[in-house]
């Protein structure tokens, strides 16, 4: 399909040759083209390939799958009404509007089953998203002239990418984005249509605008991507009018979409819009620096497993689990090295070619500057990288003057990226981790009554992720597992933890539940593979936390070495919860 498209949109004209009349624009031609599907075979060999990876793998991460579920639930039953977010403007609608779709289809659904449907709605479209991006991956390479061998071997670089493997299979907005992203930069790599129609630059326009009220942070990706006919198209005389009318239509569009939501929901003070733009961000803070940014990069495109955490403990020469710089070599230091010797070569022979090189530096500073200062350890936060990242790799390989052993070396990162991610995301090994999990909590579960909670040291507990990525299992379906983590390191929360957590306390027993705490929070020293690194939020320490529940009682535990600890409502607990939700007492450990 997509091998032809390049040669087809450059040498179409705009003009019949025999009659001198219009005829269809370019830009419904090329789509016409990449519909009808020319070359059947590829579209059904990339389909199939695509299918196949997806059924042996999974996500190991979920993101926020949750939590969209959960506001669209609430909505869908009148309980709350969080449909639209800054963040994710159009995310959740979407969701909501295939529930709808669904519910003509197999009738009404409630209660849990509610949950499921609607994660499967989110799941689904990620898996179409995921695909989307594949084919429109080839059709941009091919418009660029990329040689087919290349075209394929990028592509699949783009498949066995972490975050792109990983993110197809959860229910958050970020693939979604990023195919509509690769389709305005499909569109703007078009040969310009001379006679000046409105189609191509508002089909771009429309594309990006919706890939921004997706997820926002596409955003920092629109500059890069309007930038694409200055240099693809640098001797058309039409090219500065034709990305003003882009971005004009953009601005207009994304003026529109935000501000009808505004309108909607009653928000015309500048109070009202600030607190709504920035909810969320206050909510999970912000963790930023350039350490995270660097590690970021790389682990959005080649899975480091938790080495990440090793990194951090060197780093930070944490007390509990040193770690040398040779524990370093033995773990995935090498793939750190591969991928950014890689990514050296790749910007060093682009400069060769100054239209593809500033092309990927106009898109790449703004994320990259954005990463930063916002969660650059986030896999996630790369993806408005992708479509100029494999632009750019893809010219490097086919470059003939690239030598021989720096292409070998871009193929072992392939080779390398494939074998890691995949063993990341194989349903295997996944099914083994929730079997684990299950495991854990077998003792516990029997005991818990409908509003109790297990309390876990932090957010990197496996628990609170086999809630969040496992919806299917038997447990979270069925809603009998409720967790809390008392820390979010690096994130405001840590400055009031204590209150947050007796806020929850309290509620539990008020409504008849009980406080399970993990016994991990009660160990002198946290364990090596509990992902705790010492110092990775300096505001709280182990020492602190442990101090704190220690001076707790406790009735029975139950499991075995990695267990549970009732903690009753008695004199003496009540007693320090409520001079801490009070503010009756300064509590200092």
């Amino acid at each position: 399909m997509c091998e032809s498209i390049g040669r087809g949109a450059t040498e179409h004209s705009d003009l019949d040759g025999t009659t001198g009349q219009r005829t269809m624009p370019k830009t419904l031609v090329t789509f016409g083209s990449f519909l009808a599907a020319k070359d059947l075979r590829a579209y059904l060999t990339w389909s199939a390939a695509y299918a196949l990876v997806a059924h042996f793998t999974g996500a190991y991460f979920m993101a926020d799958t949750v939590n969209f579920v959960a506001d669209v639930y609430n909505y869908q039953l009148g309980i709350r009404d969080r449909l639209w977010e800054f963040g994710h403007l159009f995310w959740r609608p979407l969701g909501w509007i295939f529930l709808q779709i669904c519910e003509v289809l197999v009738g009404s659904v409630t209660g849990p089953e509610l949950n499921v449907l609607l994660t499967r709605i989110f799941v689904a479209l990620n898996w179409f998203a995921g695909l989307a991006c594949i084919l429109l991956l080839r059709a941009v390479l091919r418009q660029f002239s990329i040689r087919p061998m290349v075209v394929t071997c990028t592509t699949a670089a783009l498949l066995f990418s972490n975050a792109f493997l990983n993110y197809i299979h959860s229910g958050s907005s970020y693939i979604p984005g990023l195919a509509f992203l690769l389709a305005a930069f499909y569109l703007l790599a078009l040969q310009i249509e001379t006679r000046g129609s409105i189609l191509q630059p508002f089909s771009a326009a429309l594309m990006l605008a919706i890939a921004v009220c997706l997820w926002f942070p596409y955003i920092f990706a629109v500059p890069g991507v309007l930038a694409i006919p200055l240099f693809r198209h640098y001797g058309n005389p039409s090219r500065w009018a034709f990305t003003i009318r882009v971005a004009s239509c953009t601005l207009i569009l994304g003026l529109v979409f935000y501000g009808s939501v505004l309108v909607c929901n009653g928000l015309f003070n500048v109070h009202d819009i600030y607190q709504w733009v920035t909810a969320e961000s206050r909510a999970v803070g912000g963790v930023g620096g350039p350490a995270r940014a660097i590690f970021g990069v790389a682990r959005s495109f080649i899975n480091m497993g938790n080495d990440g955490v090793f990194f951090k403990r060197f780093l930070l020469h944490d007390p509990y689990n040193p770690v040398s710089f040779f524990d370093l070599l033995r773990l995935s230091f090498v793939k750190f090295l591969l991928f950014y010797s890689v990514l050296v070569l790749v910007f060093s022979r682009l400069v060769s070619n100054p239209r593809i090189f500033w092309m990927c530096l106009v898109t790449a500073i703004p994320v990259l500057a954005f990463a930063v200062f916002w969660h650059g350890g986030d896999t996630e936060r790369y993806l408005p990288l992708y479509p100029v990242f494999f632009v750019g790799l893809a010219h490097f390989v086919d470059d003939n003057r690239t030598p021989v052993y720096f292409k070998w070396l871009a193929g072992t990162l392939l080779l390398v990226s494939i074998v890691s991610n995949c063993g990341a995301t194989s349903s295997f090994l996944l099914d083994r981790e929730q079997r684990q999990a299950e495991e854990r909590i077998k003792d516990v579960l029997p005991l818990l009554k409908p509003h109790s909670r297990l309390v876990l040291v932090d957010i990197h507990d496996e628990l609170e992720n086999f809630g969040r990525s496992f919806p299917f299992d038997p447990v979270v379906r069925g809603q009998m597992l409720r967790t809390y983590p008392v820390l979010n390191p690096g994130t405001v929360q840590t400055l009031h933890w204590r209150q947050d957590l007796m806020s929850v306390v309290l509620n539990v027993w008020m409504s008849h539940g009980d406080i399970w705490v993990s016994g991990r929070i009660l160990e002198p020293r946290p364990h090596r593979d509990w992902n705790w690194v010492e110092g990775d939020d300096p505001r709280v320490t182990w020492s602190m936390v442990h101090s704190f529940f220690t001076q707790l009682d406790y009735s029975r535990s139950v499991g075995n070495g990695d267990g549970f600890l009732l903690l009753p409502p008695t004199a003496k607990n009540e007693a320090i919860i409520r001079s801490l939700w009070d503010g009756k007492a300064a509590v200092k450990f």
